[in-house]
């Protein structure tokens, strides 16, 4: 089964390519079939369509990867995550993507 994934994106917030890297790397010592593509989004109308809660944002065969329970959703929020050691990062944990991707 190909796995499709969508990075969404703003241009304020510098997490996209550490993003797009970490999930190739996950994708190629995994041998898992994928197709990653990102869509940089243009204003705050696609953000809340999207449910876009900052850059990156991430779907798993449309599924949103670590969803944030809020309502506020704006083209300029920059993302964080929760790492594996407890701390914030804007880049998500490799491990916690490794376990979606490898189910998915």
């Amino acid at each position: 089964m190909v796995i499709n994934l969508l990075i969404l994106h703003n241009n304020s917030c510098p997490s996209l390519e550490p993003t797009v890297q970490r999930i190739n790397e996950i994708i190629e010592e995994n041998n898992l079939k994928a197709n990653l593509s990102t869509k940089l989004l243009k204003n705050d109308q696609e953000a809340k369509n999207w449910e876009f809660s900052g850059s990156p944002t991430i779907y798993i065969n449309n599924i949103q990867f670590e969803p944030i329970d809020s309502n506020l959703y704006r083209l300029e929020n920059c993302r964080t995550f929760i790492n594996d050691e407890g701390g914030i990062s804007p880049v998500p944990s490799k491990n916690k993507l490794e376990k979606v991707l490898i189910k998915a």
